[in-house]
């Protein structure tokens, strides 16, 4: 059509040959194009932010920067993104959410039919789109963005006001299901809190492996279940693995975003449940204020997300209430199905005080309550981690699956119970 044509972005880590190549096989073609290779990441990234339109981003293989956040931030801004370089690990850059990989030779047909495929034409006369500016996260709600039609075990979100005992709640989850034969000990706890406590409560390391070095290796690649499993801690006689969190509360920008994501769908998928202990500060904003990784609520709303799960703990106070339904009431309206949120009250061990909560229980209730038990302790014994995941998979069963066109998974018989299972 008159008056259109490609508009492609380059970046590339030095002056490879096939930088030069580009331009040529525009003008040799129809429709013509033009091509406007970046000077660095932040030449890049200033123009993805400034509205304008571009067919797509040919980026070289080895460039410094590559990763899942930079192919992210591009499709943000509705820009394709072509790897050049099918010499190395096509099947990974597919993963870190490439378009397209094509040879370094850069074969005039290569791309003309990778843009063909995946480029769109440009007018002389296209305006700046105001969507084009960075986009704001996918609402928690917004399923088609965010759901995986491949397989996954359960995610059960943990959270709660401070103080309330969130981590030793989600530390007794992992231990009753662990111990559940159901579970066949292919159970995960995942510490993504930003002051993290999972460390100190199962004597670990703090300095060891961390949801830091397991989010970067998401960030450039897709490790495997023996690579995943290398990230995680295994507590001594714990029926679970461990991935313990950050190692300051400033480590926050290094841990969110689609590489977080990415993190939780690797270990849900090679276990059948995880569970995960998180901050309950989930960002709300108006549209026009749009949030994202510069929060350090990101976390939160990636765990959100991706929940199947929530279980909100609180203590049978008037004070503790009124924190505990106003995250109730947050977790609602950031976009949370209320159906997948359960508030849970933790009494102290010996006779319970007489109480009466100031809602009349008609709030907490509203959603699925998974009631009233003992607090389990910071060190809980079998019998209350049993209690508590006996109530949490008591709720988990009574779920529709998160996915509904997710492939159905058949255990083989007589697989129940096999401790070999990862």
């Amino acid at each position: 059509m008159s008056g259109q044509r490609y508009v492609l972005l380059g970046l590339a880590s030095g002056a490879p040959s096939w930088m030069t190549k580009v331009q040529p096989v525009l003008d040799t073609g129809q429709p013509a194009g033009e091509f406007l290779p970046c000077a660095g990441l932040a030449d890049l990234t200033n123009r993805l932010a400034s509205g304008r339109p571009f067919s797509a981003l040919l980026i070289d293989h080895h460039t410094v920067g590559l990763d899942r956040e930079l192919i992210q931030r591009s499709h943000a801004a509705h820009c394709p993104v072509i790897v050049v370089g099918k010499e190395t690990d096509v099947g990974r850059w597919k993963k870190l959410g490439a378009d397209e990989v094509i040879s370094s030779f850069l074969a005039d047909e290569d791309l003309r039919l990778a843009l063909q495929r995946h480029g769109s034409l440009i007018n002389q006369t296209d305006r700046f789109r105001k969507s084009d500016t960075p986009a704001a996260p996918p609402a928690i709600g917004d399923k088609a963005k965010w759901q995986n039609t491949s397989w996954r075990g359960r995610l059960i979100a943990v959270t709660g006001p401070g103080g309330t005992g969130a981590s030793s709640v989600a530390r007794a989850l992992a231990l009753g299901l662990g111990h559940d034969p159901r579970f066949q000990k292919s159970v995960a706890l995942v510490d993504a809190c930003l002051e993290a406590d999972q460390s100190y409560l199962h004597g670990v390391d703090p300095n060891g492996k961390n949801l830091q070095q397991a989010v970067q290796a998401h960030r450039i690649g897709e490790p495997t279940a023996q690579e995943l499993f290398t990230l995680m801690v295994q507590p001594q006689g714990a029926p679970y693995r461990l991935l313990p969190g950050l190692l300051r509360r400033g480590d926050w920008p290094a841990a969110g975003g689609s590489s977080l994501r990415a993190t939780l769908i690797n270990i849900a998928r090679h276990h059948l449940v995880t569970v995960i202990d998180v901050d309950p500060f989930v960002d709300l904003a108006p549209e026009e204020q749009p949030t994202g990784p510069s929060t350090p609520g990101e976390i939160a709303r990636v765990v959100m997300n991706l929940a199947d799960f929530v279980v909100v703990v609180g203590r049978p106070s008037e004070r503790d209430t009124i924190a505990q339904q106003r995250t109730l009431n947050t977790l609602v309206a950031a976009g949370v199905d209320d159906k997948r949120i359960s508030p849970l009250i933790l009494y102290p061990a010996g006779p319970r005080p007489r109480w009466r909560s100031p809602f009349g229980g008609k709030k907490l209730a509203a959603t699925n309550p998974t009631g009233e038990i003992s607090d389990p302790g910071t060190d809980p014994s079998e019998e209350s981690a049993a209690q508590i995941a006996r109530r949490i998979a008591a709720q988990l069963d009574r779920l529709a699956p998160r996915v509904q066109n997710e492939p159905s998974t058949p255990l083989p018989p007589g697989s129940l119970g096999n401790e070999n299972r990862p």
